[in-house]
């Protein structure tokens, strides 16, 4: 018998089975796109591998639905222009057929931005237009859509849903949430329309109708229509649940699926639009239980789901029909596979980190584009890379040496040991992790502990010799005599010379597990710094944060910032431009923005100011084998998902 039948139930509609209910929910991670809106081989292979995995539907990232206004971006698939040219067309085919021939469900999300674009994305540099007319905050002006307007923008919808038919998907997600176009119709928000289009919500769900009326007309019943939704924005004054409810009842008869989400795009974190890593898993399902008790089709839940447990009890307990993942489905495209297997425990857990990294900026203000990554699976957006580029192993067996059990080492060793290398992972510790061991501690860090524990026994499960409580030395690796070394021995923390801090201040870690007092006074406001102090204020300290910078969590992506300022409690205090001139056992001294001396009584003080590597110790312990790697910290400053990176990258690299 199915452990999770439920999840395995499969599903008709309209001729179309879904052979389980989980679906592969669309993530704007996708910017391998030809110029001109031709998927490359990428971009192929990507949705491949997630269809590959098992689920019962893969739904690619948004598209626009026309080059006039509704596209935010370029990178994006065109399927509403008619008659491209036979590469596009054969493009979108052969990407319909790379998710359908493994059994799922071909879907694609047609979006138009509305209100929220900007002129500079617009064709000819027109304004953008919406529900009402407004002036936005940025000084951008709106206008009001006309009636023409509308039923240009619905015969788009209808013409991008005709492209995706015609390219083979079964079926077309109306993205009717997260403060775009058709969402904004039925937002109080942002509708004060007073003719038929506004008001009451029958008036104001006319043009999300006239949308799906006119895919009807154009492309016949016979392709499936999933319409997203947001149970609630999660702003003031935007739409509420008892609103999306009414909402979900008008359309009910007119489209196949409800999948409902939650939020604001443009205010993301807060309205968990995209669920942060403090957010619960399965987020929006009390909205999509109470969506599911008022309509009589099929609704999806979505919102951070990364436990075949979790879903099964969603839908077996009848509040959703189907759950879509996102991002665990970058960090395991295999999730339904394992499941189906019975390896649930082989599962990678996402972290919900970072996946969605904005751009970023160098200090001579030219953009530096930043690509998709995932901090816990190095192979997602590039596995067409790594399988043209990956040689063979051509002498199998040969003796590897990995020092340090942090990440990176251990995912080093785990990628040696599967490509059938002889690997023995040494580390000074008494358990795998490095310096993760601190999220048994954390209050907020119960994802990262998973995945920590997830990478040490996939180690051990690949049969690597895991030796603990080694101090590896240079007569070390010389008795062990490799073929190969990989050096992820982690960096040190950077102690300045301000007078007292050595002697006074311990460094920031230390506070999982020695006893603190009621004040504390940490020195540093980076990310380590800030989230121990969370930690700390949640547990009962009151906790000053000193930062020399004009701005704390400098080296957090945006996201996770944003997270971590509506996170931090009344206890916690951040001061910025705060620099420190002398620490002492019981106060810290500084000199704040102005200019003036201030003094911080502490009942324990701890210092988070960065890492250095450990030069002294790499160049000797990298001096015995000439085919030596070094990995993470120990090479330079890195996040979790560089050492990863980089880990397997020097695995791979043995040959």
């Amino acid at each position: 018998m199915l452990k999770y039948p439920h999840m395995f139930a499969p599903m008709t509609i309209k001729g179309v089975t879904f052979k389980n209910r989980v679906m592969d929910a669309p993530k704007t991670t996708d910017r391998t796109v030809f110029p001109g809106g031709t998927p490359t081989p990428e971009c192929i292979n990507g949705y491949e591998v997630r269809a590959r995995g098992g689920v019962g539907c893969v739904t690619l990232t948004e598209s626009f639905v026309d080059d006039d206004r509704s596209a935010r971006h370029d990178h994006t698939i065109d399927f509403y222009t008619p008659n491209k040219s036979v590469y596009h067309q054969e493009a979108l085919f052969v990407l319909a057929e790379a998710i359908t021939r493994h059994g799922a469900v071909a879907s694609v999300e047609l979006n138009h931005t509305g209100c929220v674009n900007h002129p500079s994305t617009i064709k000819d540099g027109k304004n953008p237009f919406g529900p009402s007319a407004f002036l936005r905050e940025d000084g951008v002006q709106v206008e009001e859509m006309t009636v023409a307007d509308m039923h240009e923008v619905a015969d788009h919808f209808a013409q991008a849903a005709l492209g995706a038919k015609l390219a083979g998907f079964q079926m077309v997600m109306l993205h009717g949430g997260h403060g775009w176009l058709l969402g904004q119709y039925i937002s109080p928000l942002t509708n004060h329309r007073t003719d038929e289009y506004g008001g009451s919500m029958e008036n104001r769900a006319r043009f999300p109708l006239m949308v799906i009326d006119r895919i009807h007309e154009v492309c016949g019943d016979d392709l499936l229509i999933e319409y997203r939704m947001s149970g609630a924005e999660r702003v003031p004054g935007g739409l509420e649940l008892s609103e999306a409810v009414e909402f979900a009842k008008l359309i009910q008869d007119k489209v196949d699926i409800i999948h409902v989400t939650s939020g604001m795009y443009h205010n993301h974190v807060a309205s968990k639009a995209f669920s942060s890593i403090y957010h619960p898993h399965g987020c929006n399902l009390d909205l999509a239980e109470a969506i599911k008790k008022a309509v009589h089709i099929p609704v999806t839940a979505v919102g951070g789901f990364n436990s075949p447990e979790q879903i099964e009890e969603a839908i077996a307990s009848g509040k959703c029909d189907f759950v879509a993942l996102g991002r665990q489905m970058l960090a395991d495209p295999e999730f339904v596979n394992k499941v189906a297997k019975g390896k649930e425990d082989e599962i990678m857990p996402c972290l919900r980190c970072s996946c969605f990294n904005p751009l970023a900026s160098d200090p001579d203000k030219r953009v530096q584009v930043v690509p998709f990554e995932c901090t816990v699976n190095p192979t997602s957006m590039r596995q067409l890379r790594l399988q043209s580029s990956t040689p063979d192993v051509k002498e199998k067996g040969q003796k590897v040496l990995v020092v340090g059990g942090g990440p990176g080492g251990m995912y080093a060793a785990l990628t040696a040991a599967e490509r059938g290398h002889r690997v023995t992972l040494m580390d000074s510790r008494e358990k795998l992790g490095g310096t993760l061991w601190y999220t048994s501690y954390d209050c907020h860090k119960d994802d990262m502990r998973k995945f920590r524990d997830h990478l040490a026994n996939r180690v051990y499960r690949a049969g690597v010799d895991v030796q603990l409580g080694v101090t590896v030395t240079k007569e070390t690796v010389e008795q062990f005599n490799p073929d190969a070394v990989i050096l992820a021995i982690g960096g040190r923390p950077v102690a300045p010379r301000i007078p007292g801090l050595r002697e006074n201040a311990k460094y920031a870690l230390n506070a999982y597990t020695q006893e603190s007092g009621k004040k504390i006074v940490m020195i540093g406001g980076g990310l380590v710094g800030v989230e121990v102090s969370m930690h700390l204020a949640d547990t009962g300290h009151e906790v000053v944060v000193l930062e020399m910078l004009d701005d704390y969590c400098r080296d957090a992506l945006l996201s996770h910032k944003e997270a971590i300022r509506l996170l931090m409690p009344e206890s916690m205090k951040v001061l910025c431009s705060t620099r420190v001139t002398e620490v002492g056992a019981d106060y810290v001294k500084a000199i704040d923005p102005e200019g003036n001396a201030v003094v911080f009584p502490a009942d324990n003080i701890y210092y988070a100011l960065g890492f250095r590597a450990p030069t002294d110790e790499l160049a000797e312990l990298r001096s015995v084998c000439a085919r030596t790697a070094v990995i993470g910290d120990c090479n330079k400053p890195a996040r979790i998902m560089h050492a990863v990176r980089d880990g397997m990258f020097a695995a791979l690299d043995i040959v």
